[in-house]
């Protein structure tokens, strides 16, 4: 019984200095020593045995020694303790809050200057280097589609998702198909796929293609042929990159910056890390290796998720150093997600 209460007690010591150790380091960007610890810390610990607490950490691989003489610093998977122990769980003052909804409601209208604004106000919010991916074409909701007539074989489809994406295009049609038959063919789908992803739509429209049995008359065989056309849409995704100027800031090494912007570069690598967060709610922290690059090692992306009504649509977050202040970044990117997800329901 003695021996497992002393185990707790050292268990709390550890934890104790070690989130005291991360968040020293975070503020001071300087390497932490026993010293310092002790005035910190309220234990009744002396030097030595703080000392002795860090050689543990240490081996256990949560911090690391910079140089012989200098304190320790923390490793990635210090990192992750600390986040995993509340370290990001910080109050939003309400100064930020109605900084980040008077910013979203001022907005242009239409997602993608939503988006191009909600990346900015990230950026400005954080200090760091924002990205803010759209959302993959299939995965929205169809709102309106509508055909419109502008020549003999020529038809203009202009397809408007739920989160108020607009996609045209111009189709090439074998025959002339009058402005009222076309007006048919809109009301047809829209009554048959109104609030259903595009992805079920476009699957749906394959099946009855498909479907050889299938006895089509005249409207229901021009709606299959030209939504299937109309829906003919690329999945790339837009990706709003704002702050790139902290990366110089944040990493002085002009070998170490080169390849970060070549990382950022890399749109559709970059979306796919974005991806990770799709989920209700929530934020999702990925510290150094496990963004699954090397070249992400001693970096934190911070993500949320967006929606409209239940539906996820994509994914904002932010980009910056694995020492980052996250009880204040973590807040930021959460509440701007939530905010955005509000201001696409009420555009």
């Amino acid at each position: 019984m003695k021996a497992r209460l002393e185990a707790q007690v050292m268990d709390a010591r550890l934890r104790s200095v070690l989130l005291a150790i991360v968040e020293n380091y975070i503020e001071t960007v300087e390497p932490v020593g026993s010293r310092t610890l002790s005035k910190m810390l309220d234990l009744g610990l002396s030097s030595a045995t703080i000392r002795n607490v860090m050689a543990d950490l240490t081996e256990q691989g949560y911090l690391e020694q910079p140089h012989t003489s200098a304190g320790r610093v923390p490793t990635n998977r210090a990192y992750r303790f600390y986040v995993e122990q509340g370290g990001g769980e910080g109050l939003l003052p309400e100064e930020v809050k109605r900084v980040v909804e008077r910013t979203l409601s001022e907005s242009a209208s239409g997602l993608m200057n939503l988006l191009s604004c909600t990346s900015r106000l990230l950026s400005e919010l954080t200090q760091l280097t924002s990205v803010v991916a759209s959302p993959r074409v299939s995965k929205t909701r169809l709102r309106l589609i509508e055909f419109l007539r502008i020549s003999d074989h020529r038809i203009y489809a202009v397809l408007i998702t739920q989160s108020n994406m607009v996609y045209h295009k111009i189709i090439e049609v074998s025959e002339d198909l009058a402005q009222d038959f076309l007006n048919s063919v809109s009301r047809y789908l829209n009554e048959q796929f109104a609030r259903k992803p595009l992805e079920e739509m476009r699957q749906q429209v394959q099946d009855r293609l498909m479907d050889e049995k299938e006895t089509y008359d005249q409207l229901l065989a021009h709606a299959v042929r030209l939504s299937k056309k109309a829906l003919d849409l690329s999945d790339e995704r837009e990706v709003y990159v704002e702050g790139l100027s902290s990366i110089l800031r944040e990493f002085g090494d002009l070998n170490r910056i080169r390849e970060l912007l070549v990382l950022l570069e890399q749109k559709n690598a970059l979306v796919e890390r974005m991806d990770a967060s799709l989920q209700p709610g929530g934020v999702h922290i990925a510290i150094g290796m496990e963004n699954g690059h090397q070249g992400w090692n001693d970096c934190s992306l911070v993500t949320a998720s967006y929606s409209y009504a239940d539906n996820v649509l994509g994914a904002i977050g932010v980009i910056g150093p694995t020492r980052m202040n996250y009880r204040r970044v973590i807040p930021i990117v959460n509440y701007t997600a939530r905010a955005l997800s509000q201001a696409i329901m009420e555009q």
